[in-house]
């Protein structure tokens, strides 16, 4: 119900509410393929399964702007749970189930080959707060949290904070990007939605960390954030691009 909730209120600030915040969020769609490798199988098999992958959406209008990634564990509390996470962002929910038809309709011989059995494979809505200002790295860093809002809080109150908290970093000279994520289908919420901090460089992603501690903590941006919710259970992977649209 939180992601039908979240949806709803995209609806009503586009329906003329949108007075009553300061920010108009943007969603698109995510895919998140939690996976451990199945035997004699690692990671120099997932990376000639996502050559394939690519050659097999070469020219295929379905996968015109989808961004793929393979996500490992880096900073975690269980480093065994899980191998890796292939990521794919759409620009929306037409594109991702056009996406999905296409794959199920012609690469029933592409998702043989795939390399891994699938622990969890999460349907997720996102609102992009901010995003990573750095190009042409090959690996970057993602660091997620489950967020649960305070009483009397909204998301679109969350999102206004976390939007007003992005634009005082981006001044002090931050390039982290930033998202607020809404699982809708694969995961049993205990929470109201996913906060993501990533970089596409690890060097900058340690950088502007510093940039926070010494720079941006205890700002009154920042204490708004502890304000509308509290987050657990953080988690901290190595990004590696796998498809990435033309801008």
């Amino acid at each position: 119900m939180r992601i039908i909730t979240a949806i709803l209120l995209v609806t009503i600030g586009s329906a003329g509410y949108s007075q009553t915040y300061q920010y108009e969020p943007s969603a698109n769609k995510a895919e998140y393929w939690i996976s451990k490798f199945t035997a004699r199988k690692d990671m120099d098999d997932l990376m000639d399964w996502s050559e394939d992958f690519i050659e097999f959406t070469k020219d295929k209008a379905a996968f015109a702007n989808v961004n793929s990634s393979i996500m490992t564990p880096y900073f975690t509390s269980d480093v065994n749970a899980l191998d890796f996470v292939w990521l794919d962002i759409y620009p929306n929910s037409s594109q991702q189930h056009a996406a999905i038809e296409e794959m199920v309709t012609n690469g029933q011989e592409l998702s043989a080959e795939w390399p891994a059995n699938n622990l969890r494979v999460i349907s997720s809505w996102q609102w992009e707060i901010s995003n990573s200002l750095i190009d042409g790295e090959a690996n970057g860093m993602v660091h997620y949290q489950d967020c649960t809002l305070k009483e009397g809080v909204t998301l679109r109150d969350a999102f206004d904070a976390y939007k007003n908290f992005a634009d005082k970093a981006k001044a002090a000279g931050d390039t982290m990007g930033r998202k607020m994520i809404f699982p809708e289908s694969g995961n049993n919420i205990d929470f109201d939605y996913v906060y993501t901090l990533w970089n596409s460089s690890i060097t900058k992603y340690g950088s502007d960390s510093d940039i926070y501690v010494n720079q941006l903590y205890g700002s009154p941006e920042d204490k708004v954030l502890d304000d509308i919710s509290v987050c657990k259970n953080g988690r901290t992977y190595v990004s590696t691009p796998v498809i990435v649209p033309a801008s």
